[in-house]
């Protein structure tokens, strides 16, 4: 299958490398540095050498291409269908995408690639969504679940489902682009979960209602999986799910002051309290750019413990992304960033420790 197929695979791996070639026509206007990713915000906060971000990021995605086209052909009954088909286009789409974005901020352009990417993703959800009916059972490639799997006519009610909520989710995932950063990063991480919970919950009340009509035996098919499947597919899968939400969402920052210190805490990180006569300077500043984490929590909301940045260096901080506004004091030659949820309390902030100093 692979020797039939090999123009393909050629033609998928030369798109897929295809970055490097630009990479080397202007290797010596490129940054040492360059940015490799961004954070919800819009901001870069992962950086790569110009080596790696040239050559390593298309080389990995190469890989991943032949990974994924060679696992495709262990499903004998979509061979040939525009389902299977799909596999070469998808990796070569994201390595054109994904290094537009880093050519492009190595360069400087402001182009808002991080508005296109519900725009993108909804548009595969909605192509994805178009084959899904006609995707014959496997165990490769569509809802692979335990019920699906089971029974084909399962599989089928599920795919026909399922596709129409995929097409409706990418839909309403492309409409997310016109929301700010952050509330669009929540709403469009929301309906692509619900997208793929409810064809999971519909695969499973079908197969009850297969049951319940004598249609499939479940219990003598798979005895010993029926309850662990059960409590994994309805229960821990939809529990970690909703845990990662609220780590990525939730959280606060408090600051408590006493007569000689203030202490900055967090659910999420370990508490640290400050003298206020071992600060040497402390100023207020706006659009401070959270750099790269070292160590710490950083989640949608939150961004805690050790960072760096060009403007920084190493340094702590204790803040809320979505405001702009913070206070910087030097501390025995260190840096600690600190904020609230808005500006205006985080110049209350400023003003207190200020004060606290002076005395």
């Amino acid at each position: 299958m692979l020797k039939k197929n090999w123009l393909k695979i050629l033609i998928s791996s030369l798109v897929t490398i295809s970055p490097i070639a630009f990479g080397l026509a202007v290797w010596n206007k490129l940054p040492k540095v360059m940015s490799t990713h961004w954070g919800i915000s819009g901001e870069a906060d992962g950086f790569s050498s110009r080596t790696f971000a040239v050559f390593g990021l298309p080389l990995i995605l190469l890989v991943l291409n032949i990974i994924c086209i060679t696992t495709s052909f262990f499903d004998k009954k979509n061979k040939g269908t525009k389902a299977h088909n799909m596999i070469y286009y998808i990796v070569p789409a994201i390595s054109l995408f994904t290094n537009a974005m880093v050519y492009s901020a190595a360069f400087e352009k402001n182009w808002d690639f991080i508005t296109l990417v519900p725009v993108l993703l909804g548009v595969l959800f909605i192509v994805m969504g178009n084959l899904m009916p006609k995707v014959r059972q496997n165990s490769t490639l569509g809802f692979k679940l335990i019920w699906t799997l089971q029974s084909e006519e399962n599989w089928n009610a599920t795919h026909r489902f399922g596709g129409k909520v995929m097409v409706i989710g990418g839909f309403l995932a492309m409409l997310t682009a016109f929301l700010p950063i952050i509330p669009m990063f929540i709403t469009f991480m929301a309906i692509i979960l619900t997208a793929a919970f409810i064809p999971m919950l519909y695969s499973y009340l079908y197969y009850k209602k297969e049951v319940k009509n004598g249609k499939t035996d479940f219990n003598h098919i798979c005895p010993k999986f029926n309850k662990v499947s059960k409590i994994i597919t309805l229960t821990v899968v939809p529990l970690i799910i909703i845990g990662i939400c609220i780590i990525m969402f939730t959280g606060n920052i408090a600051i408590t002051y006493a007569e000689e210190s203030f202490t900055v805490d967090s659910e999420y990180y370990d508490p640290l309290t400050i003298n206020y006569s071992d600060i040497d300077e402390i100023e207020i500043k706006e659009n401070v750019k959270i750099g790269v984490k070292e160590f710490g929590f950083n989640s949608a909301k939150l961004s805690l413990g050790k960072f760096l940045s060009d403007e920084y260096g190493s340094h702590t901080r204790y803040t809320y992304n979505a405001c702009k506004t913070v206070v910087v004091m030097k501390i025995d030659g260190k840096t600690l960033i600190i904020n609230d949820k808005n500006d205006d309390v985080t110049r209350e902030i400023y003003l207190k420790i200020s004060s606290e100093m002076s005395e």
